[in-house]
């Protein structure tokens, strides 16, 4: 199905650093594995995307692309003076933060630790290989992301296969207690910002810099912000080294236009 969408580019996205199975598979194509689902779109023109997806379907796209929201609004908190941030923002034209689910983005960033993004991609497809469910059409083949029943269904030889190395245990432990029932993330959604991050600090393997990822990539709290070596970088040379207060409420879309922009081109 055609859809005009403003303010939306898949390129930018993908190498955001908040998702790892959104991959650029031809010319203007993608392939999007989210949670249980696959999607091809195909990138028309800056603002005609063809999503190959019923309009049924596509109503889990349209929450997950966050399409509701107008990210025309961040650009209007810029300070005046703030050249730096402007030149971010126009750099990542039609950059979102993606709803996604909240299991699959634990595991994720739990993996994510001290690995490179090609690293932490690597990992999810041999996982999801292991222990996902196939899809197949027309695009090829195909894994979900498993569920934690399907991850502990393989032994600990296989999961260090693959290449999770000391994050096998985080990644075992955290499935078994969440299947008893100890972490409940959907009620976590009710939670302020500074209760939730102290619950998924409570999660092994969970420090303040993925707890601060899964909070603002699962449960879009816009003004928590991942702090990285980029990050530091930026808030180092170009704020005196802390997050201005005017931009506190929007933090974490901020250090995503911060992040995109300095990864590429540097500070």
């Amino acid at each position: 199905m055609i859809k005009k969408i403003k303010n939306l580019n898949l390129r930018t996205i993908s190498n955001s650093g908040q998702c790892f199975r959104m991959n650029e598979v031809g010319d203007n194509e993608f392939d999007i594995l989210a949670s249980d689902k696959y999607l091809r779109v195909k990138v028309i023109s800056k603002d005609t995307f063809d999503f190959d997806c019923s309009k049924e379907e596509f109503k889990f796209y349209n929450n997950y692309f966050d399409l509701n929201t107008n990210y025309n609004k961040y650009k209007t908190i810029c300070k005046k003076n703030d050249n730096f941030l402007k030149k971010c923002i126009d750099f990542s034209f039609g950059l979102r933060i993606l709803n996604q689910d909240k299991f699959e983005t634990i595991i994720s960033f739990i993996i994510s630790q001290r690995k490179s993004v090609k690293a932490i991609q690597t990992s999810i497809e041999r996982l999801c290989k292991l222990s996902g469910k196939k899809i197949k059409n027309k695009y090829g083949t195909f894994y979900t992301f498993p569920t934690a029943k399907e991850i502990l269904k393989l032994n600990k030889t296989k999961l260090l296969s693959c290449g999770m190395g000391y994050r096998t245990e985080y990644i075992i432990n955290f499935c078994k207690d969440y299947l008893m029932g100890k972490y409940d993330l959907d009620e976590y959604s009710k939670l302020n910002d500074d209760d939730l991050i102290e619950e998924l600090l409570k999660i092994k393997g969970v420090g303040i810099k993925v707890a601060s990822c899964i909070a603002l990539f699962a449960y879009h709290r816009m003004s928590i912000c991942p702090i990285d070596v980029w990050i530091n970088r930026v808030l180092e040379q170009k704020y005196n080294g802390k997050i201005p207060k005017e931009y506190k409420l929007y933090a974490g879309m901020i250090q995503q236009y911060w992040f995109n922009y300095t990864r590429i081109n540097k500070l």
